[in-house]
């Protein structure tokens, strides 16, 4: 191994969880999604919260994917990228949110110098391209070419080769420091497609309370009551669910599916309590009774 090998790899740092997972954040949240992503089972739930093993990791970067808060923190796996173009592998097929990420940062193609691509390629670029009709943009194109034949238009190694040696200087500029050189946070989607929300949230008016708890542990801050609204923007919303197993009364429900962004208004209204005569704000225009009457009353017909 070279010294330039030697100090590339020496940039490298073991994935960790870090406490911004919902999981730190709650004793409720029932996110598994980095455990499910993980094909070795190298990570698991140890006093509540995900923990890395270390010593199985092969550093495939699906769970950094997976996370929908980017809570893991790594360094993706290497990537030939040449002319807005991803040289395809199949050692390593990169995940659906990777690749949409690709494509904002300019790729609109998949090089492959195989005859055809691998049945795990062809499902994600089937999946990435589904998702790219929904967002309204172009699909990504698969181009076929013979690491041997010179003669196409697509790159060959050689070119490959001297095209990376003429980028080396910035190449390494951008390893420095590991942590700068791949930011997970890169992976949220929303800040990729301004224009559309990958999530739908949905709020039953006729149980919640407005207690706020789903407004304060939202680090996208998605939802926001005030005296006069209950507002939802799922924009930023990336479906970890940490709203819907907080919530106290399962007022709160998420659905991933894609659509264009929008903000909904839920009037709160200010009434006077029928029972203890105090004042209460709720969603429902038709209520008569303030939660705590509602839940003093439901207490003592349990006893």
């Amino acid at each position: 191994m070279g010294l330039f090998s030697k100090w590339a790899e020496s940039l490298d740092y073991e994935y960790e969880i870090l406490n911004t997972c919902t999981r730190h954040q709650s004793p409720r949240s029932t996110c598994e999604k980095c455990l499910e992503s993980c094909d070795i089972d190298a990570i698991s739930i140890v006093k509540g919260v995900p923990v890395i093993n270390n010593e199985e990791c092969i550093e495939c970067g699906k769970c950094m994917a997976a996370c929908p808060v980017q809570a893991v923190a790594g360094i993706f796996p290497k990537r030939t990228v040449i002319q807005n173009q991803l040289v395809s592998t199949d050692d390593d097929v990169p995940t659906v949110k990777e690749l949409l990420v690709y494509y904002k940062k300019g790729i609109r193609a998949i090089v492959c110098e195989q005859e055809k691509l691998n049945e795990n390629w062809e499902q994600t670029i089937d999946e990435v391209n589904g998702l790219l009709q929904e967002l309204g943009e172009s699909a990504l194109s698969v181009v076929f070419h013979k690491g041997g034949d010179s003669t196409g238009t697509t790159c060959t190694r050689r070119d490959l080769f001297i095209a990376w040696r003429k980028e080396t200087h910035s190449w390494m500029k951008q390893m420095t420091p590991a942590k700068w050189r791949f930011n997970q946070t890169d992976l949220e989607l929303a800040k990729h497609y301004p224009n559309h929300q990958f999530s739908g949230i949905k709020l039953d008016i006729s149980k919640c309370t407005l207690c706020k708890a789903c407004q304060v542990l939202c680090n996208k801050n998605c939802l926001n009551v005030t005296d006069t609204a209950f507002s939802i923007s799922a924009q930023r919303c990336s479906s970890c669910r940490l709203c819907e197993d907080i919530c106290p009364e399962k007022a709160i429900f998420i659905e991933e599916r894609i659509s264009l962004s929008k903000t909904i208004k839920h009037p709160v209204y200010t009434k006077v309590c029928k029972t203890c005569n105090k004042s209460f704000e709720t969603l429902s225009e038709n209520a008569e009774t303030c939660v705590i009457c509602i839940k003093r009353k439901g207490f003592l017909m349990a006893r």
